[in-house]
């Protein structure tokens, strides 16, 4: 068997784990994201019924969904 050197085990396409921090970051991200993205669509809703009443073609109580 030959030894193995610093320099090959970088080319032998070994990827680093990803440690604890790495793991909670990312998961926290995708978390925020979706409720950003529930708040971005609920914000449209509420702007489209909001309008849709101002202009009196429709009541509030008829847009629920």
């Amino acid at each position: 068997m030959t030894k193995l050197n610093i320099e090959e085990l970088g080319l032998a396409g070994l990827s680093r784990k990803e440690t604890a921090i790495e793991k909670t970051s990312r998961a926290a991200r995708e978390i925020l994201d979706d409720e950003n993205e529930l708040r971005r669509r609920k914000i449209e809703r509420l702007k489209r019924t909001r309008l849709q009443y101002e202009h009196g073609s429709q009541h509030p109580e008829d847009t629920q969904q």
